[in-house]
């Protein structure tokens, strides 16, 4: 809406990428292109260090590093030729 009031057009003008891939992405116009973070492997790396702890094991590396993906939707658009 803020691109729109200053007369800019998405993805024409400005690409917009959102984070965390809420159902409500794919129902907005455009369609927003997002980051998609793998909650339940989040969730599931955490239940496990957390139970490990618990039981008093010691964790050698508390980093767990998951891939996040970039889901392309209407949003965003390659730059225009200069």
């Amino acid at each position: 809406m803020a691109a729109r009031e200053r007369g800019l057009s998405v993805p024409e003008d400005l690409s917009v990428v959102g984070f965390d891939d809420v159902d409500l992405c794919r129902w907005v116009n455009p369609q927003l292109t997002t980051v998609h973070q793998p909650l339940a492997g989040m969730a599931s790396e955490a239940a496990r260090l957390a139970l490990a702890m618990s039981h008093g094991e010691t964790i050698a590396n508390r980093r767990v590093q998951l891939s996040a993906e970039l889901v392309v939707r209407e949003s965003t658009a390659p730059p225009r030729a200069v």
